[in-house]
């Protein structure tokens, strides 16, 4: 990609897809930096000067809408109001995405994301960083993510496609990451667990939510359909969440058998950021 190195505010909770975001846009040769909440969100763009923001819409303490509210209102000083905010979201729906440029972000991404979209999107507000702008038309066709024949347990090719593999840069990236994928596996499946049988919908529904993306991007295609149907059911109204642990086990442990790893749910307490 041609364009002078930016420095971008990558805001993400889920570590893996935090972790997969940092590494391509350093690929690209942007300074990157990351903050895991939108309080620390406020904190960085109040402290230091960043080009672009990048920002998962759905995080647990305040959400990216109501961290872009906030930065448009001036909570984090004259550089928050009209910095280029592109937003994240597993969420591939026109209102989803209307919502978005509702509250004043200029881009909308889906997750896992497009190495091609993100470079685009990138090189278009690091160089027309004009607020209020509406969505590219190419993001817009992302909206409609094909769903069709039942995925694979996992497709190597969505690694292999990582720039920094792709071109031997950084060969053992892939391992790397998908390391950091089942080192936060068992914690995500275990609050699954534990909140369906409390009948807690909202802890299910937003962990189900962030394992769809995370599974998604290191190529855990049946486990990410499995999360994404957990939400769609969910978030219809449908709170029976009786089978959803079985569920959940199985394709880890389908996921497991095919890659080689153990299978054990334990939580992992420490798990580091990019």
């Amino acid at each position: 990609m041609q364009q002078a190195p930016l420095h971008v505010l990558v805001v993400e909770d889920e570590v893996v897809n935090r972790d997969v975001v940092c590494q391509i846009l350093t690929y690209f040769g942007h300074q990157v930096s990351a903050v895991d909440s939108g309080p620390a969100a406020l904190s960085a763009v109040r402290d230091a000067h960043y080009d672009i923001v990048v920002m998962d819409c759905r995080m647990h303490d305040m959400d990216g809408l109501e961290t872009t509210r906030r930065l448009r209102a001036g909570e984090a000083g004259p550089g928050g109001i009209s910095i280029p905010i592109i937003a994240l979201t597993a969420q591939a729906f026109a209102v989803d995405r209307d919502a978005c440029l509702a509250v004043g972000m200029n881009d909308f991404l889906t997750k896992p994301v497009d190495i091609d979209h993100l470079a685009l999107a990138i090189e278009r507000w690091g160089r027309h960083p004009r607020h209020g702008e509406r969505a590219s038309p190419a993001q817009a066709a992302a909206e409609s993510g094909a769903h069709g024949a039942a995925p694979t347990v996992f497709d190597p090719s969505v690694l292999a496609a990582l720039p920094m593999v792709a071109d031997g840069s950084q060969p053992d990236y892939g391992r790397i990451v998908l390391d950091l994928y089942f080192k936060s596996l068992p914690a995500q499946l275990n609050s699954i667990q534990h909140a369906a049988s409390s009948g807690d919908t909202q802890t299910v529904q937003r962990t189900a939510h962030s394992l769809k993306s995370s599974s998604a991007a290191v190529g855990a295609m049946a486990m990410a359909a499995c999360a994404g149907d957990a939400e769609v059911q969910l978030r219809r109204g449908n709170h029976d969440m009786s089978h959803l642990p079985s569920r959940f086990d199985k394709e880890y442990e389908r996921l497991c058998a095919m890659l080689g790893r153990p299978h054990a749910l334990m939580p992992e307490s420490a798990v580091r950021p990019c």
